[in-house]
């Protein structure tokens, strides 16, 4: 497949978003995601970025209203803080609490604290089902995750979801929050899963559309592919789901040149973001495999933008997963198949992997237990072959009239007035196309029986297209 001579998108859509146009930046304060006048967790976070004979530097400062034993952290996907964060005080140590499977914050001689500081180390640093909490750019700049930094005195509970937060910068350096640039300094009130925020020189592309920054570093035609083809495919999902609505979503697209193989995406309430941190991505391009993966890649993560709210307004749990995840897989799928004409052996080819990996990983462990057991992968495939058999019943039983995006429009619209997320309501939305049989194998799918795992997906995958 060229980069460059990719299929027009069919008439069914027209373009409306081009990427590279001239801009004008809006300098302002970021709003926030919560009222100010809401301090959460009872401290502040406050970040420190600076300079010294080129270095880059970053510091992060929690300051407690009352004094703590422990900090305890939000998101624990590793033990990485324990070697990447250096306190700034020899009493300060992160250790891992294996019994609450967590990072904590703690004194060594056992005192309480009021507030605490730790150098961070600005690298990408690829964490299992959680976003990096660093993405630095070829030309200096960097974007950090806010989630990565949410902790709470003594332990985090469900109350716990509002943080105070304040970033400091070089004079010479901006900050691109919720789409919006400003110098120097901000604050915000960071809520959920938290945000991915940029810091550096260069200047984001404003359209009536979508706010970019894409690394200047990235080869030519991976650039050119994020400038054509993020919008092509947001145009497409814009079309057969619903409109994004609210502030203009943000894309981020950052490279590291190094000695390392690995590529991570991921979306976060109006973000989409992809890092590359790879020697090879020159060499890669030019791959017609690479491309594909990369453009199923790009789907995957575009999809998820337009699937109800975010992760949380999908499954209510991590055994449900299969859900959004599997569903933005056959989304690619459906859009790879739709946008690229040349593309459609790949994609059989990635359904027929997917009934692989999903049968044998089903051997293992069941979907229920499958993200305790290291397999999260299985919620990508299985929930793939699921929803392509919802998609083909859906369309048999219509005659063609609804597809699996009418059944996740209504998705939408009952999440939105109030219906929980998650397998009960998205089981509701199939009855009333009368195939008990679709339904009893995607609940044999989903059982903590393992044979009847494997033989629900066998039926799913035999479902005709």
């Amino acid at each position: 497949m060229n980069w460059f001579n990719i299929a027009i998108i069919k008439t069914a859509i027209s373009m409306t978003i081009a990427l590279l146009v001239c801009f004008s930046v809006e300098i302002a304060w970021a709003n926030s995601q919560a009222p100010k006048d809401t301090p959460s967790s009872n401290m502040l976070i406050h970040i420190e970025k600076s300079t010294a004979d080129t270095v880059e530097e970053w510091e992060v400062t929690y300051t407690l209203t009352t004094p703590a034993k422990t900090l305890a952290f939000v998101r624990n996907p590793d033990t990485s803080r324990t070697t990447r964060w250096l306190a700034q005080d020899s009493d300060i140590e992160i250790v891992f609490d294996d019994a609450k499977h967590q990072e904590i914050v703690r004194s060594k001689s056992g005192k309480s604290f009021s507030t605490v500081s730790f150098a961070l180390t600005p690298t990408y640093k690829h964490l299992g089902k959680d976003y990096a909490p660093f993405s630095p750019f070829s030309d200096g700049g960097n974007a950090f995750h806010s989630g990565r930094l949410f902790a709470c005195a003594n332990t985090c509970t469900e109350e716990d979801n509002k943080w105070q937060l304040t970033l400091n910068i070089p004079s010479d350096e901006h900050i691109v929050l919720n789409g919006k640039v400003t110098k120097n300094s901000v604050s915000w009130t960071d809520i959920n899963d938290g945000r991915i925020v940029y810091v550096g020189k260069q200047v984001p592309i404003i359209t009536n559309d979508v706010v970019a920054l894409i690394d200047p570093g990235l080869p030519e035609s991976i650039k050119v592919s994020l400038e054509e083809d993020i919008p092509n495919m947001m145009a497409f999902f814009s079309h057969s789901l619903n409109p994004l609505k609210g502030e203009k979503p943000i894309l981020l697209a950052s490279y590291a040149n190094i000695d390392d193989h690995s590529t991570q995406g991921g979306t976060l309430p109006n973000q989409i973001f992809m890092h590359w941190n790879r020697q090879d991505l020159n060499k890669q391009a030019d791959n017609s495999s690479f491309v594909n993966q990369t453009l199923w890649f790009f789907a995957h993560e575009v999809a998820h933008l337009y699937q109800p709210g975010n992760t949380g307004g999908v499954s209510e749990n991590e055994e449900q997963s299969w859900l959004h995840e599997g569903n933005a897989d056959y989304f690619a799928a459906i859009a790879m198949n739709f946008l690229y004409e040349d593309a459609n052996s790949y994609v059989e080819s990635r359904i027929t992997r997917a009934f692989e990996s999903c049968s044998e990983g089903l051997a293992q462990t069941t979907l229920a237990q499958a993200y305790k057991n290291g397999h999260f992968n299985l919620y990508y495939s299985c929930g793939m072959i699921m929803h392509r058999a919802i998609d083909s019943v859906v369309q048999q039983k219509t005659l063609g009239e609804e597809s699996l995006f009418t059944v996740w429009k209504r998705l939408q619209k009952a999440v939105n007035s109030g219906m929980p997320p998650g397998t009960a309501t998205f089981l509701t939305l199939l009855e009333p196309y009368n195939a008990p049989e679709l339904i009893k194998a995607i609940n044999n799918a989903t059982s903590d029986d393992a044979l009847k795992a494997i033989q629900g997906i066998e039926t799913l995958y035999q479902f005709p297209e």
